[in-house]
């Protein structure tokens, strides 16, 4: 971002602005597309020109405030093998970037000062060719890393990389301002839907769409009644909530803002049975169960009786919203009480009771919260450090007629929170993806403590009565776990 573009905003506007910096995360959901036959519905005016999303917003913001960088791309990559048509590919594009006008989109300044959001026409998409020279993986990386400028361009690219006739890599970045995890699924199922059918030379039958992004946005800004009646819960529930988590690091924190901080992602399987035993004995949910093993783990290691957990939500009550792109995605701080030693089975009561009032209460935007519980402060000031997702619906195949499709996974070298934990049910397993900050901590550590998540869901499975001085979470015993 450029200074001109931050001088062409008021000095208040800037400190409001910055005050509402804040970290959102990827979402859980993934979503089977039913079919429909229906031709994209022409846009009206309010449908292509309007003020911005509350999420779009903290992107914008964001972006303006981290000069461009490629902190909020969000990279996605098809390992595609066989005969790969790239004439009915590029029609497949063009079918989603008409459809989703969200992907048209762009975010200049008005003239009051504000970003608003203006779509594009529809046009030619432009997939650009290039044969492989060198290791792939620096091309992707380096594809990734391109800024966009927000006010003039699309905020989806696209590149085609030929490894040989019978192999291509198709690699799109977004930015985030315009997608979340059940988008990206969205656009993943649909491209794959259209390209097959443009294959078979037949228009693409995909769900109607009766409402577009600009829609949701405007809907957003009439709701100022209801999210101040959420903002009065927000408020009182985060009332003394501890800034630090404690956690012990392996190396002292860095004093300096980082948007984003060098990570690494280690993979692990658990055990399901421990905590699918405690859904069924307590009634709380396996997110529940997740975040109350989560917090009592990282209470323990940081000494502390109070702990505050990110996490995301999908942000789409309304049905008509779910098969559309765009940045719907939501953060809920979930402050977790372990005071008083209580039991296993009182703690997920506790936790039970605070996460249904907090899906209760999950549409204001976190911005506005981060405003009214951190007034005062530069809005930088995290409320958390450490993050959990639940994945509880797997993503579907993926099918390109005649070609083999592969989602080639991402080398994680940042991350935006100390501590992540990503939870994929696997039928007797959890998959566990854990991104960890490597300026703080060393492999080994974070090793350990999700071994000891584990050994906690297993104790606390065995004796939900037990009380959280007396659960050991000695791994010594249990299964041991391979990491990749």
């Amino acid at each position: 971002m450029t200074s001109s573009r931050l001088d062409a905003i008021s000095p208040a506007k800037r400190a409001l602005l910055a005050k509402r910096l804040a970290d959102g995360g990827r979402g859980p959901s993934a979503v089977g597309l039913p079919v429909a036959g229906a031709e994209p519905r022409p846009l009206s005016p309010d449908q292509k020109r309007g003020p911005l999303s509350f999420p779009e917003e903290r992107f914008w913001i964001a972006y303006t405030f981290e000069d461009q960088s490629s902190a909020y791309h969000v990279p996605v990559t098809l390992h595609l093998r066989g005969a790969l048509s790239v004439p009915a590919l590029t029609e497949a594009l063009r079918t989603i970037t008409v459809r989703h006008s969200i992907l048209r989109t762009r975010y200049p300044l008005g003239s009051e000062g504000d970003p608003i959001a203006v779509v594009s026409d529809s046009g030619p998409v432009d997939l650009p060719c290039r044969d492989v020279v060198g290791d792939v993986w620096e091309l992707l990386d380096r594809a990734a890393a391109v800024p966009f400028d927000l006010e003039v361009d699309a905020p989806i690219r696209t590149v085609l990389l030929r490894v040989s006739d019978d192999e291509h890599y198709l690699h799109l970045t977004l930015h985030h301002i315009v997608t979340d995890a059940w988008s990206t699924n969205i656009l993943l199922q649909e491209l794959t839907t259209a390209y097959t059918r443009h294959l078979r030379g037949e228009r693409p039958r995909l769900p109607e769409l009766t409402v577009q992004y600009r829609d949701h946005a405007r809907w957003q800004r009439t709701q100022a009644e209801p999210f101040a009646r959420q903002l009065a819960y927000w408020q009182e529930t985060l009332d003394g909530a501890p800034r630090d988590l404690g956690l012990p690091t392996d190396r002292p924190r860095p004093t300096e803002h980082r948007s984003l901080v060098p990570g690494r992602c280690i993979t692990t399987v658990i055990p399901a049975g421990p905590a699918r035993q405690l859904t069924r004995r307590t009634g709380a949910t396996l997110f529940m169960v997740a975040l109350a093993a989560y917090s009592a783990v990282l209470g323990r290691r940081a000494g502390r009786e109070d702990v505050v957990v990110g996490t995301p939500v999908a942000g789409r009550a309304d049905p008509a919203v779910d098969p559309l792109v765009g940045c719907f995605i939501n953060t809920l701080a979930m402050r977790t009480d372990l005071s008083g030693d209580p039991t296993a089975a009182e703690l997920l009561s506790r936790v039970r009771e605070r996460t249904l009032h907090a899906y209760e209460n999950q549409d204001v935007p976190f911005q506005q919260v981060i405003e009214r519980v951190d007034r005062g402060t530069d809005g930088r000031k995290a409320l958390f450090q450490a993050w959990l997702a639940l994945q509880n619906v797997p993503d579907a195949p993926l099918e390109m007629g005649g070609l083999a499709v592969e989602e080639a996974a991402d080398v994680i070298e940042a991350t935006k929170f100390d501590l992540t934990f990503h939870l994929l049910p696997a039928g007797d397993r959890l998959e566990l993806r854990i991104e960890y900050d490597t300026s703080l901590f060393d492999e080994e550590s974070v090793r350990g403590l999700v071994e000891e998540f584990s050994a906690f869901l297993t104790a606390a499975a065995a004796d939900p009565d037990r009380r959280l001085s007396e659960i050991a979470t000695h791994t010594s015993d249990l299964e041991v776990l391979q990491w990749r």
